[in-house]
């Protein structure tokens, strides 16, 4: 009977844990990358070492899903951690909603508001997920997005420069749902920055030696990562999380996301923003959106 009891009560720490605890946690990952060296470290334990003028810094936010039980409160921390670390331009790739079909539209209002809050001087760019996808939802999804400040691209490039730094991102439909092209001008930019909501669909895409990092989402990790288990998904089967390097001069980064779906909880995978801090003097800017 204790033993009952004992199971009994480990399970329900184990579920408080898996659906409050772990989801509510938020780590960051910092990678310093030295182009000129092709160097990549991560100084996440020492990233004030690295902080300064010599340094463009990005954050990476991905996979938020919010819904009818993920409310847009939560990014209450996410707008903390970044007025507190200050990077320069922040990158959304995909899956704001976890499906259109069940969002309260009450919460749209709020959503946009909390969106506009997040700080990022030279910039806000995002592309769709396959969950923004779900009946229908891109228009709305980039309306939001829009609304708060972000520059969506769908098989669109930005250019961006300062006076000490030149880099183009490329910004790629969803793989799943939307209609990816890869047919981008060459551009002389000192660095080429792909984004695509699902890192497998890397192998689809033509020249991507072309392209110094590619940002991408999607796998969550595995969501529920046990020694015995990870849950995969179509999209990111071979590409789950952390760095790859895919060609001698191009960089994969999996960002395991914030949000949750299929179950609302988390376990061995904690929500993660990602920075990105290249190494050049960062300046006033300027955007020019290419079709």
């Amino acid at each position: 009977m204790y033993l009952l009891y004992a199971c009994v009560i480990i399970s329900l720490l184990l579920l408080i844990y898996m659906v409050i605890i772990e989801p509510g946690r938020l780590t960051a990952t910092h990678y310093f990358i030295r182009k000129s060296k092709k160097t990549v470290l991560d100084v996440s334990d020492a990233v004030d070492l690295y902080q300064g003028k010599t340094s463009l810094t990005l954050a990476q936010l991905s996979d938020l899903h919010f819904s009818s039980w993920y409310a847009p409160r939560r990014l209450n921390r996410i707008i903390k951690e970044f007025l507190k670390t200050k990077p320069d331009m922040v990158i959304f790739t995909g899956d704001l909603i976890d499906d259109y079909g069940k969002w309260p539209h009450k919460k749209t209002a709020a959503l946009v508001e909390k969106l506009q809050k997040i700080p990022a001087p030279m910039g806000k760019i995002a592309i769709l997920g396959n969950h923004d996808y779900h009946h229908n939802g891109q228009y709305f999804v980039k309306e939001v997005l829009k609304k708060a400040g972000f520059t969506v691209l769908t098989n669109e490039q930005l250019f961006f420069s300062t006076e000490q730094i030149s880099l183009t991102i490329v910004g790629l439909d969803d793989d799943l749902y939307g209609h990816p092209a890869y047919d981008f001008e060459d551009t002389l930019a000192e660095w080429h920055l792909l984004l695509t909501h699902e890192p497998d669909s890397i192998e689809k895409i033509p020249a991507i030696h072309r392209f110094d990092l590619v940002l991408s989402g999607h796998s969550h990790g595995g969501q529920i990562r046990l020694p015995f288990y990870r849950k995969t998904t179509t999209g990111a089967l071979k590409y789950t999380h952390g760095l790859y390097l895919v060609t001698d001069q191009t960089l994969l980064s999996v960002n395991t996301g914030i949000g949750m779906t299929a179950l609302p909880a988390r376990l061995g995978v904690a929500p993660e923003i990602t920075y990105y801090h290249l190494e050049k003097e960062q300046k006033a800017a300027t955007l020019v959106k290419k079709k």
